[in-house]
Formats: C-alpha cells, structure tokens, sequence
C-alpha cells in the first residue's frame, strides 16, 4: 500500500520502503481530529510525540522579543514536530497550531523507538527526514537573503497553490518576513499581471 506523502519530501529512494515505515509509524500512533486554532504541541510542553499531517494546514511559529513569528506551514503527508527538543527530549520552542479543521496521528517516542527495534532501515528513514529539514532550513536561509518577498511568495503559491489559498495572509507575512500590508501590494501586483 502506497501511504500519501507531501511531493515536496524527498523521503523515497529505491533501496529503502519507506512507504512501510510510514506505514508502521501510522499503525503505532493516534489519530486526532483537530479543530482549527486548537494546538497540537505548545510552547514549553516536553516533546515527547510526532506528528503525521493527515488532513488540515498547521502553522509552527515561536514568539521572539514578543512577537509572534511564522517559522513554516505543515500539509497533508508531512511528519511535524520540534525537532531539536523531541531529540533532545526537551521543552518545545515551538508551538503547531491548526490553520483549519484537521487530522493527525500522534506518535509518542516509545512508539519509535520500538519501531527502531524492530525495523534496522527506520534509523535510515529518520536520517533522511532530519537530513531532508536541514536541507529545507538552508534553502530557505538562502532565499530570504537572496531573493525578494515577491518572488518567494510566487514560489510558495506554485508549490502549494490550494493550501497557501486557506493560510491567513498575516501568517504568510510573518513566514515572508514582511508585513501583511506588503503582502497584499505583491498580491494586488500578481493580480493585475494575470
């Protein structure tokens, strides 16, 4: 069975199933219906789970000198948590909320660990996953320091055009770097070009 995962992770080689793996971890872990707004890890809880992105939009943002900033989005098929605090067994920086009514799969660390057990070719899965998010960061530290809020927004509307439609423009400001104003001049430019 081929298990839906988010076109924009590179997860799968020929060499390694991880189709079942994601699989196993779906079996090992809780679904949760989430009602948009409601978090699902919050700012200062010990991160002890990850989560599979079933349905739904889901914002991770942290606040910074009091404000609150839009570090990335999660979709359908994405695997989500504080990464650096579910290693370090530590508490999370970060809180995910729901943008919209969504579903989740809650796996706890026990759960992985015993995956880890069992299944030699998981620790490959995970070094692929935290190999393909440092990949991801440095991308994006490049784009912000190279490439203007316009031309970043037309990239995130080309890979994601139906859930960047259901984001809220202030988050997607906050994730550009720049104010929601801003964004809607570059929205109301797009619009007159098309």
């Amino acid at each position: 069975m081929l298990v839906p995962i988010n076109p924009n992770n590179r997860l799968e080689d020929e060499k390694t199933p991880y189709n079942e793996i994601v699989a196993s971890l779906k079996q090992a872990g809780k679904m949760l219906v989430v009602a948009k707004g409601e978090a699902i890890l919050f700012e200062g809880e010990t991160v002890d789970y990850v989560f599979i992105i079933e349905e739904g939009c889901f914002r991770t943002h942290r606040w910074i000198n009091d404000e609150d900033i839009t570090i990335g989005f999660t979709f359908m098929g994405d695997i989500d948590t504080c990464p650096y605090a579910f290693i370090n067994q530590l508490e999370s920086t970060d809180t995910i909320e729901a943008l919209t009514d969504g579903k989740v799969i809650r796996i706890h660390r026990r759960e992985i660990e015993n995956l880890q057990r069992v299944n030699p070719m998981f620790n490959n899965f995970v070094n692929s996953l935290l190999s393909n998010y440092i990949e991801v960061l440095i991308k994006r530290n490049i784009d912000l320091r190279t490439k203007s809020a316009e031309a970043l927004y037309k990239e995130l509307l080309e890979r994601q055009p139906y859930e960047v439609a259901r984001i809220p423009l202030m988050f997607i400001a906050s994730y550009l770097g720049i104010t929601k104003e801003r964004l809607s001049r570059i929205r109301k430019k797009d619009s007159q070009v098309d």
